[in-house]
């Protein structure tokens, strides 16, 4: 029973998120139809749309009308057959894999595919805390590669030739004013650098009441990271 309603709540998680994606692209909700049981969707009439999700392409006219269903159901065959690519990509579990995706209920379906993409490309484990989402104070979400994630990369990278952390003298509230990371490759003649400031990246959480020097510190790696590793 309990599985029964986790795959409810997804469902309808999901199929908000997909009405959020609709909307932006200026297309009106039609109210549920008693009788179908279905909810769709018409497409403004002063002109032919294009509707993208992800990786499918629907094709409407004016006058036509989508289900949402269809789209919903279009969303869900992408992401078990990415979350397969993925785990087997991985070797993990698949059941695993699966499990932790049904507990990201909140999270779009655009973005869980992303992460599945990316766990590909990258070789990273959400189930060893290397990647996952974070979401934004507008409510936006997006795919988060974590410290120990951007460790990884940099340590089974062929190029990696080393880092250097560096800070300010002048402190704020006894923390640096910034603390730069500089990545060295073996095949670049200058290292990749970056400098960031913690009036711009401070958080509000209790971590960063607790450890500033290090979570200052672990910004920088990561967008070094981003930079340098790609």
């Amino acid at each position: 029973m309990k599985a029964a309603i986790g795959r409810s709540n997804k469902s309808n998680k999901r199929s908000q998120a997909l009405k959020g994606i609709l909307e932006k692209q200026g297309i009106e909700h039609i109210p549920e139809d008693p009788i179908k049981g279905v909810i769709e969707i018409a497409i403004p009439t002063s002109s032919s749309r294009m509707v993208t999700f992800g990786a499918g392409v629907i094709n409407k006219s004016a006058s036509s009308e989508v289900s949402i269903s269809q789209s919903i159901a279009l969303f869900n065959g992408l992401i078990d057959k990415e979350l397969g690519r993925a785990a087997a990509g991985l070797g993990i579990d698949e059941g695993e894999l699966k499990a932790w995706v049904d507990l990201q209920m909140e999270v779009p379906s655009k973005t869980i595919l992303n992460l599945l993409r990316l766990m590909q490309s990258l070789h990273l484990d959400p189930l060893c805390e290397e990647i996952g989402f974070t979401q934004f104070e507008d409510g936006q979400w997006q795919v988060f590669i974590t410290i120990e994630g951007c460790s990884k990369l940099l340590n089974q990278h062929p190029q990696f030739n080393g880092l250097v952390f560096t800070q300010a003298d002048t402190l704020i509230d006894g923390v640096p004013e910034w603390i730069e990371c500089a990545i060295y490759r073996k095949d670049r003649t200058v290292p990749t650098t970056v400098r960031e400031y913690l009036t711009e990246v401070r958080g509000e959480n209790s971590i960063w009441q607790k450890m500033p020097r290090r979570m200052l510190r672990h910004r920088a790696l990561q967008q070094c990271v981003r930079l340098a590793i790609a």
